[in-house]
């Protein structure tokens, strides 16, 4: 399991290492377009997902890292609970490092530095990072195993 948590802590130091390099080379809210649909970017995200919460007048700060400090707490308590379901345990894993990843940005910085920036013509999708990267495949990873482990209490009659 330990192996596992290692996992977590090399997500938290890729994102750190990269935010820290983003800082570095890329001015603020300049972009350096590698192609036609995929560019890097200095974006800082004072919200959550989406820029939800951006707007506001800074309470958002304390609530998302207290929601950040619940889960990172949290998940070690799930992993636990489902030890026997891998891809939930793996995406809690990866949920974990990035949650590492964004609390140290909020805490240090007030806001996340939001690098990757994907564009299809005209639209794009909202600048994201690599612990945002980890949480949205850790996301799908649980809920898959989930339905997954679901389904399977429904074939045995135990739901």
């Amino acid at each position: 399991m330990l192996k596992l948590y290692l996992i977590s802590a090399l997500i938290f130091i890729l994102d750190i290492l990269t935010k820290n390099h983003v800082q570095k080379v890329i001015p603020y809210g300049e972009r350096i377009e590698v192609n036609s649909f995929f560019s890097f970017v200095h974006f800082q995200n004072s919200g959550a997902a989406f820029n939800f919460l951006s707007d506001q007048a800074g309470w958002q700060r304390y609530f998302l890292i207290t929601v950040s400090i619940f889960a990172i707490f949290y998940i070690p308590f799930l992993i636990n609970q489902n030890k026997k379901n891998m891809p939930v345990v793996l995406g809690l894993i990866l949920i974990l490092g990035g949650a590492f990843g964004n609390l140290y940005d909020r805490v240090f910085y007030g806001y996340v530095i939001d690098f990757i920036y994907l564009n299809v013509g005209q639209f794009y999708w909202p600048a994201f990072n690599i612990a945002d990267s980890a949480i949205s495949i850790g996301i799908l990873l649980f809920l898959y195993g989930s339905f997954k482990n679901y389904k399977n209490l429904k074939l045995k009659g135990k739901v």
